[in-house]
């Protein structure tokens, strides 16, 4: 979408979970791959085409920086550690970073076309960092927490518990931690960064631009699969691609009325959307709403603007998703 060599090869985009941070130049990617190149043992192109497949994913730096395998991104940060950058600007494909070139504007330095920004509610709970999470108690939870954000200042930390306290609602009768836990994280590495992402857009482009929160808890877990690593009982990431390419029953088994609701709303909405390049007249353009896709859907005028204040105004953004 933020190429102008993709000019006219599509005439919509909806984005699910994307990335928020997109911002690195070839040069800093360059110097991460050293890390890779020593790894090899390789001292030019020649060794490195003659490697096996092995031996090239044996070098990879998945845990240490720039930690390709990214398994931190489903957790809360650890203070000034971030990944480092697979997608670059590369002055080829991409000329500037997505914000910088919406803000400069200019024809043909973005494709101007219908945009659609989604999340799940509980992204992390795809693949959270801690096997035993659905065991979890609210005194579990307020350890994990107080931990892992104490490093970030008392006070922040303190804030943080207020607004996702074991008093937040939740639908089901067990694993309520863990919603609440896959929430916070969602919240902070990619709902709020991507409503951000959603208001530049709004502001940039002319074509329409519609925001959506899916909240729905499906029937039952998931199965975990070689491709579902965990799991899954909320609003996990993929939920939504799932619902739309008919595949809740991959993941599900057999449907309850609720899940076969849930998936032919997404897929009508989504649908017309292709179709017609702007959603049905009940669904608004953002930012002055923000559609709930559940069973049914329904509109907010924002989503947890108290929360998304906090992590921003105190810089969690750099720790939004990225590659």
């Amino acid at each position: 979408m933020m190429s102008p060599l993709a000019k006219g090869l599509f005439h919509r985009a909806i984005d699910m979970s994307g990335s928020y941070v997109y911002n690195a130049s070839l040069e800093s990617a360059e110097e991460d791959n050293l890390e890779f190149l020593r790894r090899t043992g390789c001292k030019n192109a020649i060794c490195l085409r003659g490697l096996h497949i092995a031996q090239v994913l044996q070098a990879i730096p998945w845990q240490q920086y720039p930690a390709w395998a990214g398994n931190e991104l489903t957790d809360l940060p650890v203070k000034g550690v971030f990944l480092g950058p697979v997608a670059v600007i590369d002055n080829y494909v991409l000329k500037a970073p997505p914000f910088e070139t919406w803000e400069k504007g200019g024809d043909g330095t973005y494709n101007n076309v219908p945009f659609v920004v989604g999340t799940t509610e509980q992204e992390t709970d795809f693949s959270p960092p801690y096997e035993n999470i659905s065991k979890w108690t609210w005194g579990d939870y307020l350890w994990i927490v107080t931990k892992k954000l104490t490093p970030f200042g008392e006070a922040l930390t303190n804030q943080a518990l207020r607004m996702y306290n074991s008093s937040a609602p939740c639908p089901t009768s067990d694993r309520c931690p863990e919603r609440l836990f896959t929430t916070m994280v969602s919240d902070m590495r990619a709902t709020c960064p991507r409503n951000d992402l959603a208001k530049r857009a709004a502001g940039a482009l002319k074509s329409p631009v519609y925001r959506y929160l899916v909240t729905y808890t499906p029937s039952k877990q998931a199965n975990a699969s070689s491709w579902l690593p965990f799991p899954g009982r909320f609003a996990f990431h993929l939920l939504d691609s799932l619902a739309f390419f008919r595949g809740l029953e991959m993941v599900l088994g057999t449907l309850l009325p609720a899940d076969i609701s849930f998936q032919e709303m997404i897929t009508k909405y989504f649908v017309h959307f292709a179709k017609e390049g702007r959603m049905p007249d009940e669904w608004p353009e953002f930012p002055s709403s923000i559609a709930l896709l559940d069973k049914n859907i329904s509109f907010v005028t924002s989503y947890s603007r108290e929360r998304c204040d906090l992590w921003e105004e105190n810089g969690f953004y750099s720790y939004a998703w990225i590659n």
